[in-house]
């Protein structure tokens, strides 16, 4: 069974590093209006648990990352990018419109 937090989580997420504050990472859903950057970081975050991360490559474009998987451990998410990298993030807040994450 999936938890609530997981189906909560599971969409795209953009950095809004804008917003960061206090070591907190702000990050909303893709459709959201950002104001202009050269490029964000993002999370797709699957309903299967599968993960894909992109960066702003050199010249802006964003660049996709290898697969991965994703999962709620706790109140933590755990980003396993394929080759063995992990990321933890303590999850602070998760709401529709934004996700409040501190990494561990």
């Amino acid at each position: 069974m999936v938890s609530s937090k997981h189906a909560a989580l599971a969409k795209t997420w953009v950095h809004s590093h804008e917003e960061d504050k206090g070591g907190v990472q702000v990050f909303r859903p893709a459709d959201y209006a950002f104001p202009p950057a050269r490029g964000r970081d993002a999370l797709h975050l699957e309903a299967d648990g599968s993960l894909v991360k992109s960066i702003p490559g050199p010249d802006d474009r964003t660049s996709t990352q290898p697969a991965g998987s994703w999962k709620v451990h706790g109140k933590n998410l755990v980003l396993q990018q394929q080759g063995g990298t992990s990321k933890e993030y303590a999850i602070e807040r998760v709401d529709p419109d934004k996700l409040l994450l501190r990494p561990l």
